[in-house]
């Protein structure tokens, strides 16, 4: 199942999450995680007489508590005339932007698409052949939190909490990476789009 998602390569999996964690249970661990904003845009532009191509704004947010540094990204909908196309459009964009500099700068890294494609969440990690002496495989979805492990005996022996420590230590990308990360990516919008800090470096609005 997933195919272990590991290889450097664009593939996509839909799944049954209801069949997959039983009846009741229609989301991952990972949704479950506490979340903190940290940069929005409208995407409109900033020089006078360039067209807007968007009629909704983006959301940019981190995940906390949850062992791997996660961004996640939802439109930005500030009233209920906002068409559903124009949310997934400008979601579509946003990533595009995020997604492109990951691979532009040989950042690996998994997606969950979820909300029915209204939240993207975002995994940086490192490569898996740096990973050592990790007894599951860190496919997507072991990392949004359904562990699939190797061998019977680690899956008799291990629990979560051993399971997130070694999701920090090992898969995650680092403190520091995750905030430069970060500020480039806010200013690769906010060097074209209005867009404010939440909380960051620089909470000034453009």
């Amino acid at each position: 199942m997933g195919a272990d998602c590991i290889i450097n390569n664009l593939h996509f999996h839909v799944m049954q999450v209801d069949k997959l964690f039983g009846e009741g249970v229609e989301q991952f661990p990972i949704e479950q995680a506490d979340k903190q904003l940290f940069f929005k845009t409208s995407l409109k532009h900033k020089a006078e007489g360039e067209i807007d191509m968007f009629n909704c704004g983006v959301r940019f947010g981190e995940l906390v508590g949850w062992p791997l540094r996660t961004l996640l990204l939802s439109p930005h909908i500030e009233d209920d005339n906002t068409e559903l196309e124009d949310a997934q459009e400008a979601l579509a964009h946003a990533a595009g932007v995020v997604l492109n500099h990951l691979i532009e700068a040989n950042i690996p890294h998994n997606i969950l698409v979820a909300d029915e494609g209204m939240t993207l969440y975002i995994i940086p990690r490192k490569f898996d052949m740096l990973i050592e002496n990790v007894q599951f495989f860190t496919s997507f979805e072991s990392l949004c939190g359904f562990v699939k492990f190797k061998n019977e005996q680690a899956y008799q022996t291990m629990d979560w909490a051993q399971v997130s420590e070694a999701l920090s230590s090992q898969v995650s990308m680092g403190a520091e990476e995750f905030n430069l990360l970060k500020s480039t990516i806010v200013n690769k919008f906010m060097s074209e789009y209005q867009g404010e800090w939440i909380g960051g470096p620089s909470a000034e609005a453009a």
